[in-house]
């Protein structure tokens, strides 16, 4: 349910890139890309819940877990993920690996809502009820899971290999290898865990 359906149009349909090489460019074109990701995904949950109603009967349940933000986290980025994956690729660019064009053109299919932009959608929808939203904070299980670069890389190619391989062909090898280089540092993957803003949502839900 994080996943979206395609890129945004209004950024497409622009050219304008979901994430810039340029510090400059980037900061200026945030609001821009924020709200085109952030549309899109409105108009895909809203679609699923329509299409989900279909199915159920009246007081019908329906339990949905996702990957989310932290309310408390500033929304400076539509995906956490996406952020670290997109400076990856801009090492890549940098060491001509990968083409700039075809890092420009590049629109991660990921969005991560917050509760209050969940329950929103949800009650604007009026297909359903919300009888219970609840939200997880992961970090701990991360430390456990993700405490190493070469495994924090893994997950990352576990989660990206066949987007990124469409999209930028046989660079995936060298993905990891970059991504593992990012960590190399002692406590820099604690230090990029610990600023996750992530949370797992799972709301509750009855058809209206």
């Amino acid at each position: 349910m994080h996943w979206l359906s395609k890129a945004p149009e209004d950024l497409t349909r622009n050219l304008i890139p979901a994430y810039d090489i340029d510090e400059h460019s980037r900061s200026e074109r945030l609001p821009i890309v924020l709200e085109a990701y952030a549309k899109q995904y409105r108009k895909d949950f809203t679609l699923f819940l329509e299409l989900r109603a279909k199915e159920l009967v009246s007081g019908g349940r329906m339990i949905v877990s996702l990957v989310g933000r932290r309310s408390d986290a500033m929304t400076t980025k539509f995906s956490y993920i996406l952020e670290i994956v997109a400076q990856i690729l801009c090492v890549m660019v940098s060491e001509g690996v990968i083409g700039k064009e075809k890092f420009d053109s590049f629109y991660g299919l990921l969005y991560e809502p917050s509760s209050e932009e969940l329950r929103e959608i949800i009650q604007e929808g009026a297909s359903f009820s919300i009888r219970e939203m609840r939200a997880h904070d992961p970090r701990t299980d991360m430390n456990n899971a993700l405490s190493t670069p070469g495994r924090f890389a893994g997950f990352l190619r576990a989660l990206f290999e066949p987007v990124l391989v469409q999209h930028f062909g046989d660079a995936m090898d060298e993905f990891v290898r970059t991504a593992e280089r990012r960590w190399i540092l002692e406590g820099s993957l604690q230090e990029e865990r610990v600023r996750c803003p992530y949370a797992m949502l799972v709301v509750s839900l009855a058809k209206a």
